[in-house]
């Protein structure tokens, strides 16, 4: 008796390997869009490369980190188009690489799962994008200087960490 592998057929569905190639299409767009150094902009290529072809090497967060220094080499402006398309590139690319870690290069995905994973996205980023605006615009030369931001942002994060780990705390006793 021979034993068949078990298949799930989806009807409405894209190529998995649509999100790898997407790994790779976004890694690269960013990359360019990024990098000005010439050495900088190979190893970035050469990561997007990687984070494409081989997802559990996790060479996308490594280009991610990458592309947050590079992003420090242009000076912060409101009217800059490069901190908004990396933010959301970013968390595009780290969606994308997570899902390349998870479905298989031949399969395939429903889209019913790419409609919830979108709605996800745009969820965090358009808040995300306000609160760049926002920050862009204490920060940047022609803003208002706020002195007074660190220690509201320390007390914020206090704040936060205590929001998040009384609850933990509490539990264990």
């Amino acid at each position: 008796m021979t034993k068949s592998k078990p298949s799930i057929r989806i009807a409405h569905g894209i190529p998995s390997a649509t999100v790898h190639i997407g790994v790779g299409a976004v890694a690269v767009l960013l990359s360019m869009a990024t990098v000005t150094v010439p050495f900088w902009l190979i190893v970035a290529l050469a990561l997007a490369v990687a984070a494409a072809a081989a997802p559990r090497l996790h060479m996308a967060w490594a280009l991610m980190v990458l592309l947050a220094f590079a992003q420090l080499s242009h000076p912060p402006l409101l009217t800059d188009w490069r901190p908004y398309v990396l933010m959301a590139g970013l968390h595009l690319l780290h969606v994308l690489a997570s899902m390349s870690l998870a479905v298989p290069l031949r399969g395939r995905i429903a889209l019913s799962v790419l409609g919830r994973t979108l709605r996800r996205y745009l969820v965090i980023q358009l808040p995300a994008q306000g609160l760049l605006i926002i920050v862009l615009a204490l920060l940047t030369p022609a803003g208002v200087h706020a002195v007074w931001l660190a220690p509201v942002g320390a007390a914020a994060l206090v704040a936060c960490a205590a929001t998040l780990v009384l609850p933990i705390v509490r539990d264990r006793e």
